[in-house]
């Protein structure tokens, strides 16, 4: 379709009223209702997909317009990154630390998330028709089945009076998996052109490959931590985060630290495998906390360029992530023989949001939007639950 068009716009709306009805009348409603009304229609769907990672520096909002439901096209309308506020970050800190302090935090991120989309439906001149939300993940302990990502709530819904469809990861930890990553059905899907992808969050994930193309084989996993651990650092510094790496340049590499790091078990294991922040706190966090933290910035700089370059030499990869700004990184990775390919600014930033907002369109319409065999689960799955207002 044709974004524009006064008769493609009509029947949109058109198809968007027939949905809203019928959302409206029935709170489980079956899926083909909305296939045979985008088909019929031609229609074009707005999603808002939120996003915040565990680098805690912000909620990325994003509104996609997908269209053409059984290969859907995609177009990014609208896109903005909400600073994190600072009592709601105390509090989700504290809730790593405390489990008993998760539901508070889950309650006042809900609200955070509710006030997010309000601003952006204040700010987008158009129409959203859904929301697709990550929610905070606080706890991802996948060998325990067990994930919990705070803010996944029907009261978003409630006071949006928008479809809500949150809580991605429970489903495939509950069949087996590891509940992450679940970037690469996006990678595939809306940017496979690559070799490979990397993004640059809280930790380095990436996808390698194409299960999409006839034959293909796909791998994806986390790498290891990346911004969530040089923003500890770069804190201890006075800084929310190492602007340009500018930081660990002025630092020493510590040979010894950086085999300790490079030398951890979990480098070893299989994919598919994922991280979480206890890892952080129970496995990594002490080998590097004994420098300081401008050495600390560049052994770990050096660390996580290694690491990529383990799974991505030679390959080239397209790389996003708030990681993707920082420049002494990336000449790290490219010095490893990695070739990095950066898209345009807007889309370095809003990537995972915009891949939410696909996984959240997929899920309404009730089609898988989980590579099984990235995660571990070994099963192609809907996941995601679905809240109506």
């Amino acid at each position: 379709m044709t974004p524009g068009s006064s008769s493609v716009c009509a029947k949109s709306r058109a198809a968007s009223r027939i949905i809203k009805c019928s959302s409206d009348r029935l709170k489980f409603i079956d899926y083909s209702v909305y296939y045979w009304v985008m088909q019929m229609y031609n229609a074009s769907f707005n999603v808002l997909g939120l996003m915040s990672g565990t680098s805690l520096d912000g909620m990325d909002a994003a509104v996609v317009q997908f269209s053409n439901v059984t290969d859907p096209h995609w177009k990014l309308l609208y896109f903005k990154c909400l600073p994190y506020p600072e009592a709601l970050k105390k509090q989700i800190e504290a809730a790593y630390e405390n489990a008993s302090l998760s539901d508070k935090a889950s309650a006042a991120f809900a609200q955070w998330s509710i006030d997010v989309i309000q601003a952006v439906q204040a700010d987008f001149d158009g129409t959203i028709d859904l929301v697709a939300s990550h929610g905070q993940t606080i706890f991802h302990n996948p060998e325990k089945k067990f994930t919990y990502q705070a803010g996944c709530l029907p009261e978003i819904a409630t006071a949006t009076k928008l479809p809500l469809v949150t809580n991605f990861r429970v489903q495939d930890v509950l069949l087996g998996g590891q509940g992450a990553p679940l970037v690469p059905f996006g990678d595939h899907k809306l940017f496979g052109t690559y070799e490979a992808a990397l993004n640059l969050g809280g930790f380095a994930n990436c996808s390698i490959g194409s299960p999409l193309l006839k034959d293909g084989v796909s791998v994806a996993f986390d790498i290891c931590p990346a911004n969530r651990i040089l923003n500890t650092f770069a804190r201890e510094l006075g800084q929310d985060y190492d602007k340009d790496g500018l930081l660990a340049r002025q630092g020493r590499i510590n040979p010894w630290v950086l085999d300790q790091l490079n030398s951890l078990p979990f480098y070893d294991l299989p994919a598919p495998k994922s991280l979480g922040q206890e890892w952080i706190d129970k496995t990594f966090i002490e080998l590097v906390d004994i420098l300081a933290p401008k050495d600390a910035l560049a052994t770990c700089i050096q660390h996580i360029a290694d690491q990529i370059a383990q799974q991505l030499e030679g390959k080239r990869t397209l790389v996003t992530g708030g990681g993707a700004f920082n420049r002494t990184l990336l000449q790290a990775i490219e010095e490893n023989n990695v070739p990095i390919v950066l898209p345009e600014k807007t889309i370095i930033e809003a990537k995972e949001a915009i891949v939410f907002a696909l996984l959240g369109f997929e899920r309404f319409m009730g089609r898988a939007n989980v590579i099984g065999t990235t995660t571990g689960s070994g099963i192609w799955h809907s996941s995601g639950t679905i809240f109506h207002p």
